[in-house]
């Protein structure tokens, strides 16, 4: 569902609402007003709360065109607005909001976040400790609503301007707010490998990661986990290599990225946790991690890794895996 501020909105949005439909999405635009081409269903505010045969009207459209416009009152204010339109797609269980705002997506404490849980918002919002931006705390309130009782959808801020690149791309451009826990670890499987061989690339490009084969970044994956947000982003991944360090029960930590928009937002941090709670259900001893890059240092010795000589790690370990120019860093954690 898609809350836009005006008819304006509505026009600029077009494209990116044709290509939901297409997707197939079922689309319902609330907006306070439209375009004369376009002839919305009027819902008064207390149609949400009874079942009016504007609502069929409403269903009808969706089922034959795959969109519907909702006229929503004008005399709404802003908190009252995001109200009804987080109603409304609750009455017609929507498991999707997305808010359009030109002050985009929430600042806290002056940086914007990409996600954020509904129960750490509201924690946010009631304890008036730290700035929200240009978001006034009624109108988040409302956003979050029935999404810390586990019944509403999940909403996202963005600015009109960034509504493609916020539901299209994994840069996004604004905020999510998600009921739940917002990111999950799990291991990939090989439905995955084409999202997450890309993800490697990726990291390689921006200097994060080693060069590898194709084929070096395959294996990886066979050995790999993912954090997904809203089960269906992969947002990061990394390998735990175990099997060449069975006699020394080791475990290795490969191929660590987390895509530029996740930064600050702990993907990197729950996937280690995660690898660190595996390493110590096999019984390991401990985890090493390898970088030569300045920020993946950085982000182990923060996570409690200690930097150690090379020689500390089995020879094997510089016999196999990618040509190196010069050998890394060496980052160890006892287990």
């Amino acid at each position: 569902m898609l809350s836009l501020p005006d008819d304006d909105a509505v026009v600029n949005s077009l494209a990116v609402i044709a290509d939901l439909v297409a997707n197939p999405t079922l689309v319902l635009v609330v907006a306070p007003r439209f375009p004369k081409r376009i002839k919305p269903v009027y819902l008064a505010a207390a149609d949400l709360a009874r079942s009016s045969s504007a609502f069929a009207d409403v269903g009808a459209k969706l089922i034959s065109s795959g969109v519907a416009w909702v006229r929503c009152p004008r005399d709404l204010q802003r908190s009252s607005s995001l109200a009804y339109s987080r109603r409304l797609a609750e009455r017609l269980r929507f498991d999707k909001l997305v808010v359009c705002d030109a002050r985009g997506g929430i600042e806290i404490g002056g940086r914007k976040r990409s996600f954020i849980n509904a129960r750490s918002l509201e924690r946010l919002i009631s304890g008036h400790s730290r700035s929200l931006g240009t978001w006034r705390r009624a109108e988040l309130r409302e956003l979050v609503g029935a999404a810390v009782g586990g019944d509403g959808p999940s909403v996202n801020l963005t600015t009109v301007e960034g509504l493609e690149e916020e539901l299209f791309t994994y840069e996004g451009s604004g905020t999510l707010i998600t009921l739940g826990e917002y990111c999950e670890v799990d291991k990939l499987g090989a439905g995955d490998f084409v999202d997450a061989l890309g993800l490697l690339r990726r990291g390689e490009r921006e200097g994060f990661l080693l060069a590898r084969s194709e084929q070096q970044r395959i294996r990886l994956l066979l050995t790999g986990y993912g954090a997904w947000f809203e089960n269906d982003r992969l947002a990061g991944v990394a390998s735990l290599e175990t099997d060449q360090y069975l006699r020394t029960k080791l475990g290795e930590i490969r191929g660590l990225y987390a895509i530029t928009r996740f930064a600050g937002e702990g993907v990197g941090k729950r996937i280690v946790a995660h690898l660190v709670a595996e390493g110590r259900r096999l019984g390991l001893k401990a985890l090493f991690a390898c970088t030569a890059n300045a920020r993946a240092a950085s982000f182990f010795e923060r996570g409690g890794f200690e930097q150690v000589p090379e020689s500390k790690l089995p020879r094997r370990k510089w016999r196999e895996g990618p040509k190196r120019k010069k050998k890394p860093l060496v980052f160890w954690l006892d287990l």
